[in-house]
């Protein structure tokens, strides 16, 4: 008997390899045929090597050109030209493989359909506009005034501080005040040691998991959650974010909410929209309310990192900053500085070595889509990725270089930057939080360039660069942060 189990397990398998090496649709695209034949393949790199497949897609463009199969199912293209074919304005669905890849499968990132995901999107889009968050500044400036108190007793002390657990804390405390009226006062945790940072990245490594092991999210949720935070303790906060956003749903729900607040809340919002009432279902729009503070907390403050540790690492950058800055008063507006040359070259360029999310995002056409003489099948997952669009030298010469000065010359690579610079991505799954994520950025790295004069403290170009895909960018993993001591800058004093 065991001998007849294991020849049909043989014969299986056998089959399996054939119909995905020589039968797929996709067979004839170029590619090593391991990752043809299996995601053990893909497994290895994400999982065993820890967010190592992106690099590696990137070695195989190398050898096999600039389409690649990666795995049984998809392609991946390494073309700039493409991006507007592909991510452009369309009916365009997204890889159902990556649904559940958060654990937030009813959230509008992670909706496959494009009808479904349309309609989930329009009653957010309203509360993300210019105007809301314009509104929305009093808040803000809350929280940089916070910010700034904090940081003014290292001033006192001398002491060294990771830059990059404030920007987190700063950026948290903002983006769950719009989302729920709560704020976890992260700003108020000493030496910003509690935040979402370790939260969200632990999540976000275990998605590569949950990838290839379907039943890992429902495994943990059926757990006690004794045994949840035991094996996991980084992902206590996001266990008490969802519980919180549960009891508010509840109270929006029965009317016993909290009223008279500055400003609407998206959570309260949501639950008036015009929706069917599953979409509303309170399961569906905590995912909602999960994913919102995941993608406006992470992405921002890490943006926030990277441009602060490279403009502190040039005093020439950082006195240009300062000098256009000068002019200003310290209780900064967005209005007023949105605009501002410099300052806008600075946060582009932190924007573009920070990627916002490093993964790549399949997409499925219903038609068959022409590529250098390819014909991609319909319904085939086709992705690019920001990494490698970034890093493009012929857009952006000299790619690894942080240089504000390459978005003021004015020639005509300054035009083609402009038209392929996309840091919140494109068509109709583009980023809600454009908005929001730009008025903190300018708010944030203009009031601490005016404000202070930061040195590197035991930190170096390691603590920023991207060594892990992690869905979001990750610097090496022994990494301490951007460590920095701080004055206060000659014009604030």
């Amino acid at each position: 008997m065991f001998l007849l189990v294991l020849a049909a397990f043989s014969v299986y398998l056998l089959s399996l390899a054939v119909q995905r090496l020589f039968l797929s649709p996709i067979a004839k695209f170029p590619g090593p045929k391991l990752a043809a034949l299996t995601r053990w393949y893909e497994f290895y790199y994400e999982v065993v090597l820890r967010g190592q497949f992106t690099f590696h897609v990137g070695e195989l463009h190398k050898t096999y050109g600039p389409i690649v199969r990666i795995n049984p199912y998809e392609l991946h293209i390494a073309d700039s030209e493409f991006w507007d074919t592909l991510y452009g304005v369309g009916r365009v669905d997204k890889y159902d493989y990556f649904i559940n890849r958060q654990n937030i499968p009813r959230s509008i990132f992670a909706t496959p359909d494009h009808n479904l995901h349309k309609l989930r999107k329009a009653p957010l889009q309203p509360l993300f506009s210019k105007k809301r968050i314009s509104d929305f500044q009093p808040v803000i400036r809350e929280k940089l005034a916070i910010l700034c108190s904090k940081i003014d007793q290292f001033v006192q002390s001398g002491r060294p501080f990771a830059l990059n657990r404030a920007c987190t804390a700063f950026s948290g405390d903002v983006i769950t005040t719009y989302v729920f009226g709560q704020a976890y006062d992260h700003l108020q945790s000493p030496d910003f040691k509690e935040t979402f940072q370790e939260p969200f990245m632990a999540a976000s490594e275990s998605g590569h998991v949950a990838l290839q092991f379907k039943w890992l999210y429902p495994l943990l949720e059926s757990l006690p959650e004794w045994l949840v935070f035991k094996m996991e303790p980084r992902m206590f906060l996001i266990l008490q974010l969802a519980k919180d956003f549960d009891a508010e749903l509840k109270a929006i729900r029965d009317g016993t909410a909290k009223e008279n607040l500055d400003h609407p809340t998206v959570l309260y919002e949501l639950m008036r929209a015009d929706l069917p009432a599953e979409e509303k279902r309170l399961g569906r729009l905590n995912e909602e309310a999960q994913l919102l503070v995941a993608a406006g907390l992470t992405t921002t403050a890490w943006a926030l990192s990277v441009a602060s540790f490279r403009v502190i690492r040039s005093p020439a950058m950082a006195k240009k900053l300062r000098d256009e800055l000068a002019a200003f008063p310290e209780d900064l507006r967005w209005a007023d500085i949105e605009n501002l040359p410099y300052l806008n070259a600075c946060i582009r360029e932190g924007l573009r070595l920070s990627y916002g999310v490093t993964a790549r995002s399949p997409r499925l056409w219903d038609r068959p889509i022409e590529y250098r003489g390819w014909t991609v099948p319909a319904r085939t997952p086709v992705s690019l990725t920001i990494v490698d669009h970034n890093h493009n030298e012929e857009i952006f010469p000299d790619s690894h270089k942080f240089d504000p000065e390459r978005w003021l010359s004015g020639n005509e690579l300054n035009k083609k930057m402009d038209k392929w610079w996309f840091p919140f991505a494109k068509g109709s799954r583009s980023c809600l939080g454009v908005n929001l994520a730009t008025a903190e950025l300018h708010m944030c790295l203009a009031t601490l360039f005016k404000r202070y004069d930061f040195e590197l403290f035991e930190t170096d170009e390691s603590d920023v660069e991207l060594a892990h895909d992690f869905f979001l960018p990750s610097a090496k993993l022994d990494s301490k942060g951007v460590r920095v001591k701080v004055k206060f800058a000659e014009s604030s004093t």
